[in-house]
Order: C-alpha cells, then sequence, then structure tokens
C-alpha cells in the first residue's frame, strides 16, 4: 500500500504535469544547457537513497530541461503534440501493470488489441488478416522480414541459413536504415540488403528494382523481400506501391509497406490514393505515436496471411505460461517476439473512441493543409526554395540567397538551423537530399495553426539575417 507521502508525491506531481502542459506556448520549445548545467539539475549519481522533496525537485528539473515536443513550435521529429486520452491510457496501462502474454492476464486490453488489428488491416485491406503490437517501427519492420525469410526458408527457423542460397532484399535507397539492421539481426547480412535507387522524386525507380533483383537470380542469389517505403523519412515520398506490387508477383516475392511514417493517410479518403494498392501487400507497419497523435511508443505489424505470427513464433519451453487452447486463440503472446509486452493499445483504443474515424479523418486532413500552407511560405520567401515537392507533411528547403555564394548554401542552410535550436523558440531538424542540405518541416501536431507556421517562418528569416555576415 502507498504511505501518505507517496500518496502526496503522486497528486503534486499529476499538478506538475498539467502545469507543464499549460505553460504558455512563448515559452521555449529547447532551453540551451549545457552538459554540465543539465547535471547540476539532476544528481545522476545513484546509491544513497534520497527524501521524497528531493524527488519533487528532480522532478521539476527534468521537466524543466524536457524538450517540448507537445508544442506547436516543435517541428524536428515525425511525431509532436499532446494526447489527452493517449496519456490517460498510459497511466492507466502503467497503474495496471499487466502485460500483453495472456487473456488471463490482460483480458480487456486483449479484445482492444485484437479490434485495432482487425481494424487497421481493414484499412489496408487485409480482408483476414491478423498482427501484433511491436516496440517500434524498426521492430514491425524486423518481423515482416523475418515473416518472408520463414516463408521462403521455412527450414530456417530450425536449422539456421547454412544451407540456403544468399538471400537477398531489395528496398530504396531513401528507405529507413531498419531494413539495413535487420539484414544483420536475421543473418542475412547487411550487404544483402540492396538499396534501390530512385528518381528524381524520391521514389523507387521500378526498372532498376526489375533489373537488381534479375541479376541477383542470375547470381546465383535467393531473392525474398521487396520493401516499400509510405513516406520516407526525409521526403515523406510514397513508392510506386502497385507497382511494386506487380513486380513481387512476377517473381514471387514478399511484399512489406514500411508504413510506419505514412500509414494513417488511410485514415483520410483525401489522402489515402497515396497508398492505392496496400491490398495487394504481405505485410504492413504503422505508426499510430506518428501522424495518429499517440505517445511514443505505439506501433502495429499487420499480416494479410493471419497463421504467419504463430508460424515464426511458435517454440518449446512456453508451456508454464500458455496452458493449451484454453483462451481459443486470445493469448496474444503466442503471436509475439516479445514475452512481456506492455499494454501499448489502450492508449489508442481510447484515443479513437474519443476521436471516431471522421475526428481523426478530419485531422490528417489538417495537417495535410499545414504541410501546404508551410510550403506556400517557401515559395513566397525570396531567400528560400523547396527541395522536394511536398507530397505529406515533409516540407524541405534551402536556404538560398544572393547575398551568400551558391557554394555556401549547404552550410548556411544547417547555421541557420544550429542559430533556430540555439534560440530556442521553434524546434527543426536538417537532413541531406543528395549532396544538398535542407531544413526538414515537418507539420504533425493537431494544434498546428497558420499563426505558428507564420512565427517559424518569421524565426527563419531573423537567423538568416543573423548568419549571412559570417558567409559574405
Amino acid at each position: 500500500m502507498l504511505n501518505k507521502n507517496e500518496i502526496q508525491l503522486l497528486r503534486q506531481a499529476h499538478n506538475k504535469v498539467i502545469n507543464h502542459l499549460t505553460a504558455n506556448d512563448a515559452l521555449k520549445v529547447k532551453q540551451n544547457f549545457t552538459l554540465e548545467t543539465i547535471d547540476k539539475l539532476l544528481d545522476f549519481d545513484l546509491g544513497e537513497s534520497s527524501e521524497l522533496e528531493d524527488i519533487k525537485i528532480i522532478i521539476d528539473n527534468y521537466l524543466r530541461s524536457a524538450v517540448r515536443t507537445d508544442s506547436p513550435n516543435f517541428y524536428n521529429q515525425l511525431f509532436s503534440g499532446f494526447s489527452p486520452l493517449g496519456y490517460i491510457g498510459e497511466i492507466i496501462a502503467t497503474i495496471t501493470n499487466s502485460s500483453m502474454y495472456t487473456f488471463e492476464m490482460s483480458p480487456a486490453a486483449t479484445l482492444m488489441e485484437n479490434k485495432l488489428i482487425y481494424k487497421m488491416c481493414h484499412y489496408v485491406g487485409y480482408q483476414n488478416g491478423f498482427g501484433t503490437f511491436v516496440p517500434g517501427g524498426s521492430n514491425g519492420n524486423l518481423v515482416a522480414m523475418l515473416a518472408a525469410r520463414f516463408t521462403h526458408c521455412p527450414g530456417s527457423k530450425i536449422e539456421g541459413l547454412s544451407s540456403e542460397k544468399r538471400l537477398t532484399a531489395f528496398v530504396s535507397e531513401e528507405s529507413h536504415y531498419s531494413f539495413i539492421k535487420a539484414g544483420h539481426q536475421l543473418g542475412i547480412g547487411t550487404n544483402q540488403i540492396r538499396r534501390v535507387p530512385c528518381d528524381a522524386k524520391g521514389r523507387m525507380d521500378i526498372d532498376k528494382l526489375n533489373n537488381l533483383i534479375k541479376i541477383s537470380i542470375d547470381a546465383g542469389e535467393k531473392p525474398f523481400f521487396v520493401g516499400a517505403t509510405a513516406g520516407t523519412t526525409v521526403r515523406g515520398i510514397f513508392d510506386p506501391i502497385e507497382k511494386i506490387a506487380k513486380v513481387c508477383k512476377t517473381f514471387g516475392l514478399w511484399y512489406h509497406i514500411d508504413g510506419s511514417w505514412g500509414g494513417s493517410v488511410l485514415l483520410s479518403s483525401q489522402h489515402k490514393y497515396l497508398l492505392e494498392g496496400s491490398q495487394y501487400s504481405d505485410s504492413f507497419t504503422w505508426c499510430a505515436h506518428k501522424m495518429m497523435g499517440i505517445p511514443l511508443v505505439c506501433t502495429v505489424s499487420l499480416f494479410k496471411d493471419k497463421e504467419i505470427l504463430l508460424k515464426i513464433n511458435d517454440v518449446q519451453g512456453t508451456d508454464y505460461l500458455f496452458h493449451g487452447d484454453d483462451h481459443q486463440g486470445l493469448d496474444l503472446g503466442i503471436y509475439s517476439l516479445q514475452c512481456g509486452r506492455k499494454v501499448d493499445a489502450l492508449k489508442l483504443w481510447l484515443t479513437w473512441k474519443y476521436f471516431g474515424d471522421d475526428g481523426y479523418e478530419e485531422r490528417i486532413n489538417h495537417l495535410f493543409d499545414m504541410a501546404q500552407y508551410a510550403k506556400s511560405k517557401v515559395d513566397a520567401s525570396s531567400s528560400l526554395k523547396l527541395l522536394t515537392p511536398t507530397i505529406s507533411l515533409n516540407v524541405c528547403f534551402q536556404v538560398q540567397t544572393e547575398l551568400v555564394e551558391q557554394k555556401n548554401w549547404n552550410d548556411l542552410t544547417i547555421a541557420v538551423r544550429e542559430s533556430l535550436c540555439k534560440d530556442g523558440q521553434v524546434m527543426v531538424n536538417y537532413a541531406k537530399i543528395g549532396d544538398q542540405s535542407c531544413i526538414r518541416l515537418i507539420t504533425v501536431n493537431f494544434n498546428l495553426k497558420e499563426v505558428h507556421i507564420n512565427f517559424f517562418f518569421d524565426k527563419v528569416e531573423e537567423m538568416i539575417d543573423k548568419n549571412i555576415p559570417n558567409f559574405s
């Protein structure tokens, strides 16, 4: 049982969270603290016990030093904002502290997860599919590649890959690095994950995909997997979903779609055309903690074949936990790579219950509108230039001004971004497209309004003026 002081701490901590969330928008997104400052604020050493009063100070200082990812002025990653229902879901999941391996342990959460899985499968186009929650998009891509490896080399589950031909997988050169890591983690080898060149817009080149598959076959290798990207990390581009499906059908390859970033466009009748043909895929990764605004982490790995997760995860030595078919297939642990698994479904289920399908569609459409508004601000500027089409929520632009030589535009762009972060009132990331550096603005906060974007671009122009003398 909680003692009196612990109960008081819980109440006070909750009030601190509310105060943090309701702070003025004008507060900095990122405090310009040094490593030494943070070290003094939090006293990271462990060993001696602490009084609860000291813990309260630590909580205050942690919140003070934290990046304000809930702020509309946070554009730095593929997530932003705060979900009240998601927060409540996280609290309840933590308080109840259940695990998702058995129906007996988590009865309501099991039914919630199943409902979400079937609903999301329906959006993708899997009429009789299944899936599981996983700890992030990278893990979702790993599980998909594992399913593909098992399908093409079923003996690998028991005997390994030593007797098999060298397997090859194909992803675009702008795909997420998790595919390369999966090649290592699954014993395929990172060199066997072949990066397919993209066209000028950043989409996987179909002719080059065909050629690379043929070259692999002619070399005596065994192609088994193609991973399309629905919303690339830098540009937000969608690979040609239907065309890749035809290639996979021709060669008999597993077809995976990494929809970690862009999968949520399926919720919008206006924008779901970007994933036209998703029903032809074999697996699909979807991160609800990104475009759906759910707290990290909340990712689903979906499969057309409802039995494949059981096939790749069923092993001996689990009878202490799974006691046979006593729950009619509701013991979700037998379908998961994990044993203990947090209840991530609750925060998504509660939020979806609150918004409804129409509410989510409205919010996704709003995010796209904000991206187009940000694009218009770039187009209207004499010192900014888009480097790639704004297809989804990624607005990638470079600082280009006649007052600075073209050879210095890359460095100027990065310098402007660094000045923005040091100033702290907005936070945005940068990346490379080819040999050009760009600022990558992500419009993924449901509370984002034109006034916030106007403020952002005012700050950009301010930092351009501040940095031009350094490059003249």
